[in-house]
C-alpha cells in the first residue's frame, strides 16, 4: 500500500509536469502564431510593393507616350554640340539636346550631362544613350507632375483589381479594403493605435522629391488564414495536451482505486481471519475434550462434542462456499440451474430458519404474501441464499429487539420481494456502496457486525443474473427496506 505522503508527492509531481507541458505548448503555439503573422505581413508588403511598382510603370509609360506624341507633332528632335545645336561627337558619345524640345529645362540638361560625362570612358554608347534618355524623362516627368493631384496620377490604375490579383497569387483570399493616405493620416492611425491588421507603403518611391502619399490596406481579420495554416499544429498540440490530461487522470484514478482495494483487501483478510478463528478454536477445544478419558467414557458428551465439531465445520464450509461463489460471479462462471419454483413457499421456508433466532432475541418476524401464484423460473439454491442473506442482515443490523417484515406484492407487471427491518439504517452517502464487494457498514471506526462484506454484492449479482434489479430504501437509525423486483 502506497503511503499517503508518497501518494501526495506523486500527485504534485504529476501536476507540475502536466502544467509545464501546457505552458510549453502554449509558448510554442504563441511563437508559431507570431511567425505565421510575420509571414503573412511579408506577403502583404510584397503585394503592396508590386502594386506601387506597377503604378510607377504605368505612369512612366504614359508619360513617355505623351512626350513622344509632342516630339512628333512639333518636329523638335535635334542633336546638340558642346556650343550650339547640331551634331557632334566627343569620345564617341552623341548627346541629345532637350533645350529646344522643352524650353526652360537648362538645369536638367546640365545635371544630365555631368552624370553622363563621368560614365563616358567605360560605357558603351547604347547603354549610356538609354540611361540618358530614362534619366531625362524622369527628371522632366517629376517636374511637370509635381503639382498634379495624386488622384490624377492614379486615374488609369485599377488598384482594387491589382490588389485582388496579387493577393490571390499569394493565397490571401480574405476581404480587404484599401485607401490612399497622407502622412498625417498614417500618424493619426499610429497615435490612435488603429493599426491592427493595417499595412501601408509609400507611393511614388522613385520620385526625387517625396510626395508623402501612402497606399494602405486593412483586413477585418487575419485569424482565419493564420489559423488555417496552423491546423495540423493545433491538432497535434491539442492531442498532446488532452492525451496527457487523460493519462494523468486515469493514472490518478487507478492509484486511488488500488489504494482503496488495498484497504478493502486488508479489511477482508482481517474479517476472514476472525470468522475462521472462532470455529477453528471451537473445533480445537472439542477435539481436545474428546481425547480426555472421562469424555470417552460418556457417550452423550462425545455426541455433543461431535455435534459442535460438525456445526462449526458446516459454518466454515458456508464461508468457503460464499468466497468461491463470489469468485465465480466475478469470472462470470456461476452456473444457474433454473426450474419453476413457488417463490412464496421459498420465502416461507427461509423465514422458518430465522424464526427461532428472532424469537430468542425477543423480536418479531412477520411474513405477508400479497402476490398470489408467484411461480417463476429461477435457481432454487441461489434464490434461497439471496433471501437468507437479506434476513441475516436484517437480524444482524437490528437494534436490540429485531422487528422484521417479509412480503411479496405485485406492481403492474412486476413481482416484488421485500425485506424490511427497523435497525440502524444506512446513511444516504453509503447506500451506493453497500452493494460493492467486501464493503460493510461500520459503526464509527469499528465493524461491530461479523461478515465478509459479500452478502449484498452476492444478492445484487444473483438478482441481475435472473433479470431483476434491487431497490434500496433506508434512513439512518430508522431502518432499511430492500426490494427485489422481477
Amino acid at each position: 500500500m502506497i503511503k499517503k505522503v508518497i501518494l501526495r508527492l506523486l500527485l504534485v509531481i504529476m501536476l507540475l509536469a502536466f502544467s509545464t507541458v501546457v505552458v510549453v505548448q502554449w509558448l510554442w503555439i504563441k511563437h508559431a502564431f507570431e511567425e505565421q503573422r510575420d509571414r503573412f505581413s511579408s506577403k502583404v508588403y510584397d503585394v503592396l510593393n508590386r502594386v506601387v511598382n506597377r503604378i510607377e510603370e504605368v505612369n512612366y509609360v504614359r508619360y513617355v507616350n505623351r512626350m513622344n506624341y509632342q516630339i512628333q507633332s512639333n518636329s523638335q528632335v535635334t542633336y546638340i554640340t558642346s556650343q550650339r545645336q547640331g551634331t557632334s561627337r566627343q569620345g564617341g558619345i552623341t548627346y541629345l539636346s532637350v533645350q529646344n524640345m522643352f524650353p526652360g529645362q537648362k538645369r536638367v540638361e546640365e545635371e544630365m550631362t555631368q552624370e553622363l560625362v563621368i560614365q563616358t570612358m567605360n560605357s558603351s554608347y547604347e547603354v549610356l544613350k538609354g540611361r540618358m534618355q530614362e534619366l531625362t524623362i524622369r527628371l522632366i516627368q517629376e517636374k511637370e507632375t509635381g503639382n498634379i493631384p495624386v488622384e490624377q496620377r492614379l486615374r488609369q490604375v485599377d488598384l482594387e483589381n491589382l490588389l485582388s490579383v496579387y493577393f490571390r497569387e499569394n493565397k490571401i483570399e480574405i476581404p480587404f479594403s484599401y485607401k490612399i493616405l497622407t502622412k498625417e493620416d498614417v500618424l493619426n492611425k499610429v497615435k490612435e493605435r488603429d493599426v491592427r491588421n493595417f499595412y501601408y507603403v509609400a507611393l511614388f518611391p522613385n520620385d526625387y522629391i517625396p510626395k508623402n502619399y501612402y497606399l494602405g490596406v486593412s483586413f477585418d481579420s487575419v485569424q482565419k488564414i493564420i489559423s488555417g495554416n496552423m491546423g495540423w499544429l493545433l491538432l497535434a498540440s491539442g492531442f498532446c495536451v488532452f492525451g496527457l490530461l487523460f493519462v494523468f487522470i486515469i493514472t490518478i484514478v487507478v492509484i486511488m482505486r488500488q489504494q482503496k482495494l488495498s484497504v478493502i483487501k486488508n479489511d477482508f483478510i482481517n474479517n476472514m481471519t476472525h470468522e475462521f478463528k472462532t470455529p477453528i478454536a471451537t473445533i480445537s477445544l472439542a477435539t481436545a475434550a474428546m481425547a480426555k478419558e472421562k469424555v470417552l467414557e460418556d457417550k452423550e458428551s462425545l455426541l455433543r462434542f461431535n455435534d459442535i465439531i460438525r456445526s462449526e465445520n458446516d459454518r466454515m464450509n458456508v464461508y468457503v462456499e460464499r468466497i468461491l461463489q463470489q469468485a465465480k460471479l466475478d469470472c462470470g462462471e456461476l452456473p444457474l440451474n433454473k426450474t419453476e419454483i413457488d417463490i412464496n413457499k421459498l420465502i416461507e421456508a427461509a423465514a422458518e430458519t430465522f424464526l427461532l433466532q428472532v424469537q430468542n432475541a425477543g423480536g418479531i418476524l412477520t411474513v405477508e404474501f400479497n402476490a398470489q401464484d408467484f411461480k417463476w423460473e429461477a435457481d432454487e439454491v441461489h434464490m434461497m441464499n439471496v433471501i437468507c442473506n437479506l434476513l441475516d442482515n436484517a437480524v444482524k443490523y437490528s437494534v436490540e429487539v429485531p422487528v422484521i417484515e417479509v412480503y411479496t406484492k405485485k406492481e403492474g407487471k412486476h413481482f416484488v420481494i421485500g425485506v424490511r427491518d427497523h435497525g440502524i439504517g444506512i446513511s444516504k452517502e453509503l447506500q451506493k456502496k453497500v452493494f460493492q464487494r467486501f464493503y460493510r457498514v461500520s459503526s464509527g471506526n469499528l465493524h461491530n457486525v461479523k461478515g465478509f462484506g459479500l452478502g449484498l454484492n452476492y444478492v445484487k449479482n444473483i438478482v441481475e443474473l435472473h433479470g431483476g434489479n434491487v431497490r434500496l430504501t433506508s434512513r439512518k437509525n430508522k431502518g432499511t427496506l430492500i426490494e427485489l423486483i422481477f
